[in-house]
């Protein structure tokens, strides 16, 4: 029997390619993306094909990332 590994919501874990698709990015975008606001993958799975292991992310955690970049007021532009 196998579960499936699920967020601190509830919600399965996703792997980067799915993470990056919510967020409208392609993989290195949300990898690099995630990098800037030190948000680490929830978890892994093995790799069926390679033998690196595929990072599973909390899709909680991305939402809190970006609520807080959205709550976060903007940078003043006016000279």
């Amino acid at each position: 029997m196998s579960t499936t590994p699920t967020g601190r919501d509830g919600r399965p874990l996703v792997t980067t390619n799915q993470a990056a698709y919510s967020l409208g990015k392609t993989d290195k975008q949300f990898r690099d993306w995630a990098r800037r606001r030190q948000l680490m993958p929830a978890g892994s799975r093995p790799n069926p094909v390679r033998g690196q292991a595929l990072a599973l992310w909390d899709l909680a955690d991305i939402a809190d990332t970006v609520h807080r970049q959205v709550a976060r007021p903007a940078a003043s532009t006016t000279a």
